[in-house]
């Protein structure tokens, strides 16, 4: 018997020891697969996609793409989807399609936040665009509330951490304005009041000034959320104007003294519209210093130099070569080649030499100009 019991004892053990084991494997199992595989879609999760973003060699061309479908994930919820508890799943499965059709893989990062990391093609159609595409297939709802931020390697990021960096702010960008926010919807309709002002009702998007601006701000180096306060600025520079009287603004003749203090006063005025928006309190700024000149003889504060914000610098020489190329009541339009030997000759004077420098190496009107002989 004892010899019985002993035998027992330890296949007791043994059974013990082995149960042990196997809630042990089953336990690390479970948490490698929510490390390493999202478990309600099976995607790779953010610590795969930052292994795979660390593996890539130096100067090979990628690209990582972040698809944002938070806003789905709560019409779902809220049952506008009908409460479609599977719109993970059937997300999932459109990412997957559209990686696998070039060579990508997708990820899931968290509820809302999606990823697809892959090779990148020149021409070819990205796979976060394909699938942002393929989402109206569950529903336009879904497609129409998905963002996208992208960055690709090595043109616009030296690794996998700095591309991630410049995709989720290009997102976020994007995301803020996508929202139906009070910020945006002021925005729309200033837009369209300078429209009917500007064009006699023809609209007006993005105007020369903003696309200039845009080019020059990517070659300074600025920030994506510097280049959105800058692009709005732009839009919206001459929103003031709407307080001056017509008769002024299209006036052929000389100006009288009274009327100058009214044109000089409306950055003041366009400042005031905007800042009653806190959330356009910095572009307000930057519309009050569009004035200004870089010797300091500009308006309304006197500023010079640096201490004019740079993306009111940047907006100055975009707005001056737009109105001297634009026809005017009282004259023809400059030729381009005229306007830009002015923003040249004024360099150091009324506008930023090295904003000057950039404009034409952007706009390729002087091959060979180098942004740091106009520093000198």
């Amino acid at each position: 018997m004892t010899g019985e019991h002993t035998i027992s004892s330890r296949a007791r053990r043994l059974t013990r020891a082995f149960d042990g084991a196997v809630a042990s494997a089953q336990y690390w199992g479970a948490a490698r697969l929510t490390r390493d595989a999202d478990p309600e879609t099976g995607l790779p999760t953010r610590t795969r996609l930052l292994a795979d973003v660390a593996t890539i060699p130096p100067g090979v061309p990628a690209r990582i793409e972040l698809l944002l479908v938070g806003a789905a994930a709560e019409l779902s919820a809220s049952g506008a989807l009908g409460g479609d508890p599977e719109l993970p799943r059937r997300i999932a499965q459109v990412l997957r399609r559209a990686a696998r059709s070039s060579g990508a893989r997708a990820y899931r990062l968290d509820a809302s936040l999606y990823a697809i990391l892959g090779p990148f093609e020149i021409g070819s159609v990205p796979p976060g665009a394909a699938a942002h595409s393929g989402l109206a297939e569950i529903s336009e709802a879904v497609a129409a509330a998905a963002v996208r931020g992208e960055a690709r390697l090595p043109d616009e990021a030296g690794d996998g951490t700095e591309a991630l960096r410049v995709a989720h702010d290009r997102l976020r960008t994007r995301s803020r304005w996508q929202r139906l926010s009070s910020e945006r919807q002021v925005r729309d309709v200033l837009l369209q009041l300078l429209s009917e002002r500007r064009a006699g009702g023809a609209a007006v998007v993005l105007p020369r000034v903003a696309a200039h601006a845009v080019g020059i701000a990517r070659r300074l180096g600025l920030s994506m959320s510097e280049l959105d306060e800058i692009v709005r600025a732009s839009e919206l520079q001459d929103l003031g104007m709407l307080t001056v009287p017509e008769a002024i603004t299209g006036k052929r003749g000389a100006l009288s003294e009274d009327e100058w203090q009214q044109i000089r006063a409306h950055p003041e005025a366009g400042e005031r519209v905007l800042a009653a928006s806190p959330a356009m309190v910095p572009v307000a700024r930057l519309v009050r210093s569009c004035y200004e000149r870089y010797d300091g003889t500009g308006y309304p504060d006197g500023l010079s130099g640096e201490a004019i914000p740079l993306g009111a610098r940047i907006i100055a020489v975009c707005v001056a070569f737009d109105a001297m190329t634009s026809a005017r009541p009282y004259r023809e339009a400059l030729p381009a080649p005229t306007a830009f030997a002015e923003l040249k000759r004024c360099a150091g004077l009324q506008f930023d030499p090295v904003v000057v420098a950039a404009f034409c190496v952007e706009n390729q009107l002087e091959p060979g100009l180098e942004l740091a002989a106009a520093s000198s």
